[in-house]
């Protein structure tokens, strides 16, 4: 499996503290199937490592985690929320695509509603293709509107822990509800340390209720395809 979403670059967001929880969680990925695996650390808030300071954090991790035995294909990324400032950190490198290419994985803000048709529509008048990253989990975005941004050139990203967690039953009714009208794009982690990794048992269940082909477009062949651009 391909991974595209994921927080295990440790000291740069809430996803990891310590190299050695890294470390564990990049072991957990190769033990369940990974292959690539993209680091997408949060650009919003106080986590605001600048593009140059991130590609040095993660270049010094490729390194360092070669010594504890870990076999993965590594490419760097951000989960970039969504703020008035989104163009202007853009056009001046302070963010940037995944592995450097046209796709951004964009998170939509949580606390207040918004339209994400024109998200989208304000990313693509940039040049890059939003990835919109978990979007079962905004309660104001209806299957509708996931139907309209497909349409507009938008990949649609879910969490692998909202198709099989059992605390999540409203995030599950709509991806359920997302697989059966073929809405799914890309099935990723969004792993923290504090967080479990569902990719293996997601693709279990994706591959046992809508097929092999489903599963490993949505687990694999997508996820590649966004790495190489």
């Amino acid at each position: 499996m391909i991974d595209l979403h994921s927080h295990v670059l440790p000291f740069v967001d809430d996803g990891s503290d310590s190299l050695e929880k890294s470390v564990e969680m990049l072991k957990n990925c190769q033990e369940m199937g990974v292959t690539d695996l993209v680091l997408t650390p949060h650009f919003r808030g106080r986590f605001n490592k600048t593009a140059i300071e991130l590609k040095t954090i993660f270049e010094q991790f490729k390194e360092q985690v070669k010594q504890h035995g870990v076999n993965l294909n590594l490419y760097l990324g951000q989960e970039i929320y969504w703020c008035k400032e989104f163009k202007t950190n853009l056009s001046n490198g302070t963010v940037f695509g995944i592995n450097q290419g046209k796709y951004l994985l964009v998170e939509c803000p949580y606390g207040e509603e918004c339209d994400v048709t024109e998200i989208v529509y304000e990313v693509k008048t940039t040049g890059y293709i939003p990835v919109v990253a978990h979007v079962e989990r905004y309660s104001y975005i209806t299957v509708d509107d996931v139907e309209e941004i497909k349409r507009m050139g938008a990949v649609v990203q879910v969490n692998a822990g909202s198709i099989v967690a059992k605390d999540n039953r409203i995030d599950r009714k709509k991806v359920k509800k997302l697989f059966k009208l073929g809405l799914v794009d890309v099935v990723a982690s969004d792993v923290h340390a504090h967080r479990q990794n569902y990719m293996q048992r997601a693709y279990e269940v994706v591959q046992k209720k809508y097929g092999k082909d489903t599963a490993d477009a949505v687990f694999i062949h997508n996820a590649k395809k966004i790495i190489q651009g």
